[in-house]
């Protein structure tokens, strides 16, 4: 197997990194800089690089990797399904449900192997989390809720491409992180969200950029003055199938939480709940008996979700299968897709409840 990587920023290194450890051949990088492919290709000993996108639509690779900002990814995906070449995208797929629609259409009927970074899937707790309410010990799911707290974009934060529009879309905190616990939670309850009312917080519109930092105007920073759109943080309410209900929090402005992701789920008989910074601790609870908790003393990290990911993804391209089960596929890339659509509506109409369509 030879794969292309398409960018070469935080993602690239992240895919180039679960490549080398699955075994497969990273045989090319792309990007739009000449010098950038050309130290990311002396790191990770990649034999061919360059500016060029027919780089990666040689005969020989298998694979093409997106890793580029997301409203890059619809076209350079409906390029790679033309030319036969199975894809492997970043999240979020785009930021238009009928585009979204549009791509998972032409993956399955293109004959490629295509699918989603949605790497959180594969903790250890999160694959026996999805076994334990698949089985139906605990029940119907009821609530379904957490949050995604961060604090990469708390001040002074880096400017950098999630910050334009053109590039990263109108949403930040939904699609970068939101995303993420959008499909996690849909993943191991196994239900679809089917409505949402959001209210989005944008607490510093006008900001101060110095040395490539933002800081808010009354921190008295000496710089340029620049505007933001996109959110800071988000307070979401959520319906699901079945009658379930449920909430998540969104923030990438709270200082202490590195990467909390958590995750609850209420069902008739039981209670069940993980986050990623305790990521091989999973507890279940039963009325009455106290909080039992398992530990995953040989379990994995963030980097390990990756390369599971991966070694599942090109097992799909081996065999041909062109909707597999075992990875996040595009079908279920644009139903988070709408999900996230139906959040940036709502929030924009004072928080109105927007309906979400459930396709699978």
């Amino acid at each position: 197997m030879r794969a292309a990587i398409l960018g070469a920023g935080f993602s690239g290194q992240a895919h180039a990194d679960a490549l080398k450890a699955c075994g497969v051949e990273t045989a090319a990088v792309i990007t739009t800089r000449e010098e950038t492919a050309a130290a990311f290709a002396k790191q990770w000993g990649i034999p061919r690089w360059g500016t060029d996108v027919e780089l990666a639509f040689a005969e020989e690779i298998d694979a093409v990797h997106i890793c580029t900002p997301p409203a890059t990814h619809g076209e350079l995906v409906l390029q790679l399904l033309q030319r036969g070449k199975n894809v492997f995208c970043e999240k979020p797929l785009c930021f238009d449900k009928a585009e979204a629609q549009r791509l998972a259409q032409a993956a399955e009927e293109s004959g490629c192997t295509c699918a989603l970074t949605f790497n959180v899937r594969y903790h250890m707790a999160c694959q026996k989390a999805k076994e334990i309410i698949a089985s139906g010990e605990l029940g119907r799911p009821l609530l379904i809720h957490g949050n995604y707290m961060q604090e990469f974009n708390a001040f002074p934060a880096p400017l950098d491409w999630r910050y334009q529009p053109q590039l990263a879309g109108p949403m930040r905190a939904v699609t970068e992180i939101g995303s993420h616990w959008i499909d996690l939670a849909q993943y191991i309850s196994g239900k679809k969200v089917t409505a949402v009312s959001a209210l989005f917080g944008n607490f510093h519109p006008q900001r101060t950029l110095k040395d490539g930092l933002m800081y808010p105007p009354e921190a008295g920073v000496s710089g340029t003055s620049i505007d933001v759109t996109s959110e800071d943080a988000a307070a979401i309410n959520l319906r699901y199938e079945d009658g379930a209900i449920g909430s998540v929090l969104l923030s990438e402005i709270s200082p202490g939480r590195g990467n909390r992701l958590s995750l609850e789920i209420t069902c008739q008989y039981g209670n069940l709940w993980w986050n990623e910074e305790d990521n091989n601790l999973l507890h279940t609870a039963k009325k009455g008996e106290g909080i039992r908790t398992e530990r995953f003393a040989f379990g994995n990290g963030f980097t390990d979700t990756f390369r599971t990911l991966m070694q599942r993804y090109y097992a799909a391209v081996a065999a041909g299968q062109t909707r597999p089960q075992d990875v996040p596929t595009f079908r279920e890339g644009a139903q988070v897709t709408a999900v996230c659509c139906a959040l940036a509506e709502s929030a924009a109409a004072d928080s109105r409840w927007i309906g979400v369509s459930c396709e699978r």
